[in-house]
């Protein structure tokens, strides 16, 4: 299928909206007024916990826009949770109570939800796909929404978390290995009607009541990141690990529109520059440890199942997703696919 759009980069899609959105008038932000000395004090809050990727982007964000604007914005990271959870979050930075963020898509399903499609099973391809999706033109819609719906833009790239995969007491090969099979989802109906239609029975379970509902028998399997199986010790209460890379799990660094717009244009393109290195920097990070990690679950005891043929879950999700995609989502999966 031929494009009929120029591709733009995303450094043009964000300057673009920076035009776009100058008119918004500028808040009474705690971090826009600054010290005495002229210094932006400001806050990046994220639900997630020290050391896990999206901390660490969020880590080095803070320390180059501070060295790239001489100490005149001191980013301070707030992790765990203290601010509430994501969706908490991001409501706090689009009234400006914070003025940064750091987390999963959670702002896209809030603000622009025709454009959530990316944070859902079998949709994406791959990374390469993703970074071809967030750099189009049309994506760019999406991004402009986010920042006028929510008050807050999503800089830098997508950091990549990992590919979700399966864990199971029974190795999962093909989607017809699923029949009888209670997976644990999260409570997001789209991931709950792709996976019915793929085969398995959802099951709602807390995240934190991940362990303890498969080891009582409320789910007999989860999916997830190699980290999120890894970090919840799954090893302990799950047999196999089935690499059904059914899903790019990503995230990204936010910011409250009416605070970037305050900044003089000097500390704009510090705040880009940096959010894009340290991004790119985290993204690098997670695919370099995702294969270790791996490794130390099958060291752990899991066995792992790599002939997963993958193709078959694809086609059996095809209904399920292109309907989603006619109701909820922006274009066809076809258009995405090809772009």
């Amino acid at each position: 299928m031929s494009k009929s759009y120029k591709r733009t980069s995303r450094r043009e899609v964000l300057n673009r909206t920076a035009v776009g959105l100058g008119g918004i008038s500028i808040v009474g932000l705690a971090g826009c007024l600054g010290d005495d000395n002229g210094a932006s004090d400001v806050t990046l809050a994220t639900s997630f916990e020290e050391g896990h990727v999206l901390v660490d982007a969020a880590e080095e964000f803070a320390d180059q826009v501070e060295d790239e604007t001489d100490g005149a914005i001191s980013i301070e990271i707030t992790p765990g949770g203290a601010y509430g959870a994501e969706d908490e979050i991001a409501e706090q930075v689009q009234d400006g109570v914070i003025e940064m963020h750091s987390g999963g898509g959670m702002p896209y399903s809030m603000f622009a939800p025709e454009y959530y499609f990316f944070d859902n099973p079998f949709v994406v391809e791959d990374l390469d796909h993703l970074r071809q999706i967030e750099d189009s033109e049309q994506f760019g819609t999406g991004q402009e929404m986010l920042a006028e719906e929510g008050n807050q833009r999503h800089i830098g790239s997508f950091i990549y978390r990992g590919l979700r995969q399966f864990t199971s007491n029974e190795p999962i090969r093909e989607p017809a290995d699923l029949d009888g099979i209670d997976l644990r989802l999260p409570e997001l109906d789209p991931w709950v009607s792709i996976w019915e239609e793929v085969g398995a029975s959802a099951t709602a379970v807390a995240l934190d009541e991940l362990y303890s509902g498969l080891e009582q028998g409320v789910a007999d399997a989860s999916e997830g990141d190699a980290e999120q199986i890894s970090s919840f010790n799954l090893h302990e209460v799950q047999d196999y690990l089935s690499l059904t890379e059914h899903q790019v799990q990503a995230g990204g660094l936010y910011v409250n529109e009416d605070f970037f717009q305050g900044l003089d244009e000097a500390d704009q393109d510090a705040v880009l520059e940096a959010a894009e290195a340290a991004s790119m920097t985290a993204s690098q990070q997670s695919e370099d440890e995702e294969q270790d990690i791996i490794e130390e679950l099958e060291a752990e005891g899991m066995e792992i199942i790599d002939d997963v043929d993958q193709g078959a879950f694809l086609d059996q999700a095809e209904p399920a997703v292109n309907e989603l995609f006619e109701s909820e989502w922006e274009g066809t999966w076809d258009e995405w696919r090809e772009v």
